[in-house]
C-alpha cells in the first residue's frame, strides 16, 4: 500500500506530539479524524504503529523506522519553503556586491543605508577589491555585480555607466592655496605633493595630467599611497598637499582640511556584472535599487 501525502502528515504529527489530541491541535482538525485515519493507515498496513498506553500512543520499530525514513523529507520541505521566501522576497536576501576601495569608504555605505530603509531586512556582503579583482570576482560570479571607477572591454563583463565624480585638491586649512575657489593641476606642483602608485585610478589620473604641463622637473613627492583616504591622512598630518575624489575629503570625515575643485574631467562610475548570466528577480530589484539611490545620493551631496 502506498501512503498518500496526507496520511504521513498525521501520522508525523502523531509522532511529534505523542497524542491523538497534541496532533489533531498540530493539524488544526478534530480528534475523531485523525484517530480513523490513523486507524485505517494500520488497517491499510497490516501492522501496528503505535501502542496505546494510558492516552499515550507509543511507536512501535516499525512505526519509528518510518518516521526516521520520513523526517528528512520533511526537513527538505521545510527547506524548500525557506528557499521559496528568500527567492520571492527581495528584501529578505543575501546580495554579494565589490566596488573599488575608494567607493567603500563612504559611498557605498550610504548608499547601502538609503537601500535598506526601502528593503529593511536584506542582508550585504561588500568587497573592496581592486579593479583586476573585480574583473575577476564578476567573472567567476563570486559577487552579483560591483560598483567601480572603471570601464571595462572584457567580454564576460557588462558595464553600465551611472553617476559622474569630480576630483578635489586636499589642503590644511591654513594652507596658501586654501582661500582658492578652484584650481588647476599646474598650480599644485609647486608644493609637495602626496602622489598614488601609477597602476591606481588616481595615479593614472594624475600622472597624465603632470605629463600635459611638460614640467622641466617633477613634482616633489612627499610620500606615495594607494588609496584616497590615506592621501587625505597625509595631508592632516602636514606631509604636504594631494588630490582626491570629492567623496573622499567630505569636512566631517577631515574636519582640518579644505577641498577645492580641481579643474578636470570628471571619473565617471560604473555599473558592472556578468554578461552571460540573467540576474535573478530578487538580484534585479536590489540592482535597479542602487542604481536609483545612488543618482539621489549623488545629487544631495553635490
Amino acid at each position: 500500500m502506498q501512503l498518500n501525502f496526507r496520511q504521513l502528515e498525521v501520522f508525523r504529527a502523531i509522532m511529534i506530539a505523542k497524542t491523538v489530541s497534541g496532533a489533531a491541535e498540530l493539524l488544526h482538525v478534530s480528534q475523531p479524524g485523525i484517530s480513523r485515519l490513523l486507524k485505517y493507515m494500520e488497517y491499510k498496513l497490516g501492522i501496528a504503529l503505535f501502542e496505546r498506553h494510558k492516552g499515550r500512543l507509543i511507536p512501535t520499530p516499525e512505526g519509528e523506522e518510518l518516521f526516521h525514513e520520513l523526517e528528512p523529507i520533511y526537513q527538505r520541505i521545510e527547506e524548500l519553503d525557506v528557499t521559496i521566501e528568500r527567492i520571492t522576497r527581495p528584501d529578505n536576501h543575501l546580495y554579494q556586491i565589490a566596488c573599488t576601495p575608494s567607493l567603500a569608504t563612504y559611498v557605498l555605505p550610504r548608499l547601502l543605508a538609503r537601500v535598506k530603509a526601502r528593503m529593511p531586512h536584506m542582508q550585504v556582503k561588500l568587497e573592496a577589491l581592486s579593479n583586476e579583482e573585480i574583473t575577476d570576482f564578476i567573472t567567476q560570479r563570486r559577487v552579483d555585480f560591483a560598483l567601480a571607477f572603471y570601464d571595462t572591454e572584457h567580454p564576460l563583463v557588462m558595464s553600465e555607466p551611472s553617476i559622474n565624480v569630480g576630483m578635489v585638491a586636499v589642503v590644511p586649512q591654513d594652507h596658501l592655496l586654501a582661500k582658492r575657489k578652484s584650481l588647476q593641476f599646474a598650480d599644485l606642483v609647486e608644493h609637495e605633493l602626496i602622489m598614488y602608485y601609477p597602476e591606481t585610478l588616481l595615479g593614472t589620473t594624475l600622472n597624465k595630467a603632470l605629463d600635459t604641463l611638460e614640467l622641466d622637473t617633477p613634482p616633489r613627492m612627499a610620500a606615495m599611497v594607494r588609496y584616497g583616504d590615506d592621501a587625505c591622512a597625509m595631508v592632516e598630518q602636514g606631509m604636504g598637499i594631494a588630490v582626491a575624489f570629492e567623496y573622499t575629503a567630505m569636512p566631517h570625515r577631515f574636519p582640518k582640511l579644505r577641498t577645492i575643485p580641481v579643474k578636470t574631467p570628471k571619473q565617471q562610475v560604473h555599473f558592472l556584472r556578468h554578461n552571460g548570466i540573467s540576474l535573478s528577480n530578487n538580484v534585479r530589484q536590489f540592482y535597479e535599487l542602487m542604481k536609483s539611490e545612488i543618482r539621489s545620493l549623488n545629487e544631495d551631496i553635490v
